[in-house]
């Protein structure tokens, strides 16, 4: 017996919306699970190992005892993955065994692979896939009998079409669903709240391959507008260190977005259309101090920013958002550190670098984001009442013109470090240090649902 495994990973991956073998599921790309799962069949049964693709820097990631076929006509569909393949094993012999499979899914278990080969080769069967519920999926092996077949395959026709006629030929092993399941879309996360500080998680996770979509309230009451993302509610647009979000109000406005390569803006401050997307996780990064309805079993994965919720009961989990050296602390069981309702220091300066409204009113700015200020300048009116710097230094950030004011909300603040003015343009290192939080739970949790 001779058992060839071929991976067939030539496609483009278009709703995906980027290459998904390199996407860093559980912080490890996308194409390594399957790899890691057949180098240890390759060793048990001394296999031939063929991969087929149009990424010819797949090459080096599996290594010379790889036989590397380029499909440099991907458009022509798997068929001709399948044919390129089977043309460059040259013997014909009744006793060869193909192993097809694809590089999307980062959920079948090695030892699935290996009990499911074991008892397909006893079954006296020509065909074997592994399943569900009796219905065929991936990976699929077949002896020599039936290459030509897989050889007069067209287009778009996989193995399934040779497995489909040969029913009777067909030796079927039962698994998990999950375990079968393939990425053909990238996780979607949603995250509750559009400020600056969500923004540092929404831009990371951006980058990093997530499909993103963002709740928002009608009207945001954001302080650093120039770098969130929320600022598409009044804007339509907006564009922070090179991702762009955009506001939609449909479904096809949404999928539009990702299409696009931005992240969809709604306004939906109580995350009714969350069960409608059945997202892999949600952040709630309101920030509201206390939790406005996130809870265990709206998604897989929940988590949450802040005080106001408890790990293990309401959230999977909790990111500390105090500054300090628990900034970013994960927290499995129980809460993050209670709000004192004073910022954190920045060059010994606290309280006096946040500003409150003295009064009711839309608020009139006669100084800007990133102007330079004295203590005592006027800044802006609230009706008739004056609004002065509390400090020197460069405004930093300010509510959005004409917002109908309450007393006592935050409405501006100042930056201290006067001869960084840059930094009032980037997202912040506070929420830089959260969105690596939520990044490595998202990570941890992946890679969980790999091993589980």
């Amino acid at each position: 017996m001779k058992l060839y495994i071929i991976l067939l990973a030539a496609g483009n991956s278009s709703r995906f919306g980027s290459n998904k073998l390199f996407f860093p599921y559980g912080g490890k790309k996308m194409y390594a699970y399957t790899l890691e799962r057949m180098e240890k069949i390759k060793r048990k049964y001394g296999a031939e190992t063929i991969l087929v693709s149009q990424y010819p820097k797949l090459r080096a990631a599996f290594g010379d005892e790889w036989t590397f076929i380029e499909n440099k006509e991907p458009m022509l569909g798997i068929s001709h993955s399948v044919r390129l393949a089977l043309e460059s094993v040259k013997a014909k012999k009744k006793e060869n065994f193909f192993l097809f499979s694809v590089c999307d899914q980062p959920f079948l278990k090695a030892e699935t692979l290996e009990k499911f080969l074991e008892h397909f080769f006893v079954s006296g069967k020509g065909i074997g896939c592994i399943c569900h519920g009796g219905v065929p999926g991936n990976p699929v092996v077949f002896r020599d009998d039936y290459r030509e077949e897989l050889l007069n395959l067209t287009k778009d026709q996989g193995g399934k079409a040779v497995v489909k006629r040969h029913m009777e030929d067909v030796f079927l092993y039962e698994t998990d669903e999950k375990e079968l399941r393939d990425m053909d879309e990238s996780p979607l996360v949603v995250v509750r709240g559009g400020g600056d500080l969500a923004s540092g998680t929404i831009h990371l996770l951006f980058r990093k391959g997530y499909r993103v979509l963002v709740l928002e309230t009608k009207d945001p009451a954001c302080i650093r507008r120039q770098v969130s993302f929320c600022e598409a509610v009044y804007e339509g647009v907006q564009c922070v260190e090179g991702v762009t979000s955009v506001l939609c109000s449909t479904e096809e406005d949404i999928r539009k977005g990702w299409i696009e390569k931005k992240v969809p803006v709604v306004i939906d401050p109580w995350g009714e259309q969350i069960p409608k997307w059945e997202p892999e996780v949600i952040v709630d990064a309101i920030l509201a101090k206390r939790n406005l309805g996130t809870r265990k079993g709206m998604a897989p994965l929940t988590i949450g920013l802040g005080p106001g919720f408890t790990a293990g009961q309401d959230v999977d989990a909790v990111i500390e958002t105090m500054r300090g050296e628990t900034l970013g602390k994960i927290f499995y069981k129980g809460s993050a550190l209670p709000n004192t309702g004073i910022p954190g220091d920045i060059m010994g300066y606290s309280k006096e670098r946040v500003i409150h409204a003295p009064a009711e009113g839309n608020i009139r700015y006669v100084r800007h984001i990133g102007d330079k200020v004295k203590k005592g300048d006027t800044l802006a009116f609230l009706g008739e009442t004056e609004v002065t710097a509390t400090m020197d230094g460069l405004l930093r950030g300010a509510i959005k013109e004409g917002y109908p004011v309450r007393k006592g909300l935050k409405i501006m603040d100042i930056e201290p470090r006067i001869e960084e003015k840059e930094r009032l343009f980037r997202i912040s290192d506070k929420a830089t240090i959260l969105a690596e939080s939520v990044l490595q739970v998202i990570q941890t949790w992946e890679r969980e649902q790999c091993i589980s």
